[in-house]
Order: C-alpha cells, then structure tokens, then sequence
C-alpha cells in the first residue's frame, strides 16, 4: 500500500501556493517599484517646475534690469551731449572775451616812453608797431611780453632809429607774439 499513497496532492498545493505568493510579490514588486517611480517622477517634475518658476522670476527681473540699462544708456548720451554743449558754450565764451582780455593786459606791458600806433590781431597772432624814447624801454617792453603767462612766441621784427616826431627823435618798432587766453582763463579757475 505504500505505492497506493499519492503526496503529490499536497506538494501541488504547495507548488500553488509558492506561485502564488510568487506572483503577488512579483505584482507587489511592481506595483511598488512603479509607485517609486511615479514619486520620483512627481518630485522631479515639482522640482522642475519650481526651477522653471526661479527661472521665470530671474528673467523678469533681467528684463527691468536691461530696462533700467538701456534708460542708464541713454542718460549717458544725454550727458555727454549736454557737456559737449557745455563745453562749446565755454569755449565760446571764453574767445568772446579774448580782444578785451588782450586790452586789459596791454598796458600792464607796454612801459612809459614807449606809444603804440598800430594794433593788429589774426586770431591768436598779434602784431604791435609804434614808437619808444629809447631801446632800453623797448628792452624792458620784450622783457615783460616774453615774461607775461599769456604770451608766447615773441618776436623783434624791426627796430629804426631816427622816426622825428613831435620835434623829438624815436625808434619806431614792429612786434609780434601769440595771444593764449586760456592760460588766463586756467589761472582764474586755478585762484578761484
């Protein structure tokens, strides 16, 4: 009777049982490993999305930045225009002036004993002619034109002896030099 017994029965419900508890951990494995990756998709894509946000919240305010740039930009220009402007203005001024600056300096330079009969001015060049009693006076008039800041280039082109006038003898001369108003104008902003 011993043959007569059948125990495979039992081992095929066993057998049914490991496969199924086989299959439901393999089903529960991929249930699992799915909802894994369903989270990790979740949180990567808020991730994503809370960085397209930063993003988005950067480029806008790259956007007023370049904004305030380009009106920066343009304020330069204006300012430099303006001080361009400016810088015309004084420069107009300060040529305005230059024949009464020159009258105010003449006298400080031309000493007693010597009279000047012609004045004449091509922009920066002045050319003096006139009389004096004596050469020492013309020497002291060279002395103070190569001396004065505002003068540059002095030259003696003639010196003639024997002009009679009023009953008296003269040497008549002829000078010419350079005229540089801006020195004046440096030392007024230098003292002021």
């Amino acid at each position: 009777m011993l043959h007569n017994i059948n125990l495979l029965p039992w081992r095929e419900a066993k057998k049914l049982a490991h496969k199924r508890r086989f299959t439901y951990l393999i089903v529960f494995g991929v249930a699992v490993a799915f909802s894994f990756q369903w989270l990790g998709s979740w949180y990567l894509e808020g991730q994503r999305d809370i960085q397209q946000q930063r993003i988005d919240f950067l480029n806008q305010h790259i956007a007023i930045l370049d904004k305030r740039i380009s009106a920066l930009k343009q304020a330069e220009s204006q300012y430099r225009d303006l001080t361009s402007r400016l810088a015309t203005v004084e420069s107009l001024q300060r040529r305005r002036n230059k024949t009464t600056q020159l009258m105010d300096l003449i006298p400080q330079l031309i000493p007693q004993g010597v009279y000047v009969d012609q004045m004449s001015m091509n922009g920066h060049a002045i050319e003096i002619s006139g009389i004096s009693d004596s050469t020492a006076r013309l020497a002291t008039m060279l002395d103070l034109l190569e001396n004065a800041p505002l003068i540059s280039d002095v030259e003696m082109h003639s010196i003639v002896s024997g002009s009679v006038r009023f009953d008296k003898q003269f040497q008549s001369f002829k000078v010419s030099f350079l005229f540089d108003q801006s020195a004046m104008i440096d030392n007024k902003e230098v003292s002021s």
